[in-house]
């Protein structure tokens, strides 16, 4: 059995279909999300945050504008 540990009562999920991974920092889930689109399987691909502070948990579709800033932010261009 697996587990994840959260830091600060968060992790993001990257949903690509029918594969699904478990992150607990956003860059690790957009260097994951590169793979995913780079083999040809991002049309569907998403990324979820998911916050655990408190009783309600709140899930969000993280911005494709954000992950693309990330994305500019890393290849130093």
């Amino acid at each position: 059995m697996k587990t994840l540990k959260l830091d600060n009562n968060q992790f993001f999920v990257l949903d690509a279909g029918e594969d699904k991974w478990l992150f607990t920092t956003r860059l690790e889930a957009i260097t994951q999300m590169k793979k995913v689109v780079k083999s040809g399987n991002g049309e569907k691909t998403k990324l979820l945050s998911v916050n655990t502070e408190g009783d309600n948990w709140v899930i969000e579709q993280y911005p494709w504008k954000d992950i693309a800033f990330e994305l500019i932010k890393e290849s130093g261009e």
